[in-house]
């Protein structure tokens, strides 16, 4: 009899326990009303799982904030437009680089389809470029978008870097404290590859006289540069491992030296309250004369781009051989940069501040600054064809140091405001 009692009893809480679990399961897991999906909506064959907030009650998991934040995530290799750097930067320069690579193919057998893997040779692009604080190199792989550390020399305060024999040398200007000067140093970059360690400048030559400018051949594989002597100025060039050998000489000191393909050219420092000229070298012969604000991108074939300060305003022209054909733009002459097969990039300002007394003094005092777009220039028409313009996400560019790559197809640049280091990859535009 008490046996039987028992029994009903173990029945009767077993099925109250039961039921206790029914109704806890219920609350945690299906009180919440199903909402039906949208028309807009798809079906995930794998959801992903997410348990209701008092569900944390049973498995000990975190209760969720009710607020939460997103973080916009930019592809490198989706996005037309990234920063590569955020600190001031210089020197920017594509390179190529032959690589062996192993790609994925197909090979029909009879009936069948089996894939198979091959090594061919491929060309690899990176951008170089230098971190005007540290002097450390950096590459940016353009197949991976990543960035990497090349060099580990400390160079403080650097100016301005360049490039040549594709990426193998380097010239830096950089402020000597001892002599309160901008001097040189010559070196060899190592080379590293995107997985490596970071190793030394070499052959490192110190130029102590003080450096006035330099240039880079649009082949890259020559620099020029001018330094400052007893007498005036000196101008020397450095081809492929050899010495740096005399160019020309000059009483006048203050020279901007460029390359129009294999020819020299040096202009007077540039001041809107100050008549300048451009001569090609070794002999300095007048090219153009007796223009305020004169600043000149040369190209190969004796075309030179100018830009100077008349009582008009800013006045953009192309010239060659004493021939001037004025263009419907207005920009400065550095904010252009030649590309392969004669292409002309430019930076053009949506419009020239009203404030400003005279160009490109006040811009390169900062007391003015552009709001740049980048666009295409006919060599022939001068007509303008737009290549970039930036929104307002993007945000607002003065650029200067504009570098093409040999297919004319990525675009780096400076932003002025700050030196950060920006990318543009025109395959990854979108067509409207």
């Amino acid at each position: 009899m008490e046996t039987s009692r028992n029994r009903r009893l173990l029945i009767a809480i077993g099925f109250v326990v039961f039921f206790v679990v029914i109704v806890l399961v219920w609350y945690f897991f299906y009180a919440k009303p199903i909402v039906a999906p949208t028309l807009n909506g798809t079906n995930d064959p794998l959801p992903t799982r997410i348990f209701p907030p008092r569900s944390s009650f049973i498995f000990w998991r975190d209760t969720p904030s009710s607020s939460t934040t997103t973080t916009e995530i930019i592809d490198p290799l989706k996005d037309p437009l990234i920063k590569i750097w955020g600190s001031p930067s210089t020197g920017q320069t594509f390179i190529s680089s032959q690589i062996l690579q192993e790609i994925t193919a197909t090979s029909t057998s009879g009936s069948s389809t089996i894939l198979v893997k091959k090594t061919v040779r491929a060309t690899s692009t990176a951008l170089l470029f230098v971190d005007r604080t540290t002097g450390y190199v950096y590459g940016h792989s353009i197949e991976t978008g990543k960035t990497y550390q090349v060099s580990n020399t400390i160079v403080p305060g650097v100016y301005d870097a360049y490039f040549f024999e594709n990426g193998k040398r380097i010239i830096m200007r950089y402020l000597d404290q001892e002599k309160n000067a901008v001097v040189g140093l010559i070196a060899t970059v190592p080379d590293v590859m995107e997985n490596g360690s970071a190793l030394p400048l070499g052959r490192k030559q110190y130029l102590t006289s003080q450096v006035v400018s330099v240039a880079v051949n649009q082949k890259k594989d020559e620099v020029s540069y001018v330094v400052a002597t007893e007498r005036g100025s000196a101008a020397y060039t450095v081809g492929k491992a050899k010495d740096p050998i005399l160019a020309a000489s000059s009483p006048f000191r203050e020279w901007n030296i460029s390359y129009g393909g294999n020819t020299l050219y040096v202009t007077t420092k540039p001041s809107a309250y100050v008549e300048g000229s451009t001569f090609s070298l070794p002999f300095f012969q007048a090219e153009i004369i007796e223009k305020t604000g004169l600043m000149t991108t040369p190209l190969e074939s004796d075309t030179l781009l100018n830009s100077m300060w008349g009582k008009n305003g800013l006045v953009t022209f192309f010239s060659k051989n004493g021939d001037i054909k004025v263009l419907p733009i207005q920009t400065l002459a550095p904010k252009c940069a030649w590309g392969r097969k004669a292409i002309l990039v430019c930076a053009i300002p949506r419009m020239i501040p009203f404030t400003t007394e005279g160009l490109p003094d006040d811009w390169f005092q900062g007391r003015i600054s552009f709001e740049d777009d980048l666009a295409i220039i006919d060599k022939n028409t001068g007509d303008k064809y737009p290549l970039y313009d930036f929104s307002e996400a993007d945000g607002f560019f003065d650029i200067v140091g504009i570098t093409v790559s040999l297919d004319t197809d990525l675009f780096s640049f400076n932003n002025k405001k700050d030196g950060s280091l920006w990318l543009l990859n025109t395959n990854l535009i979108q067509g409207e």
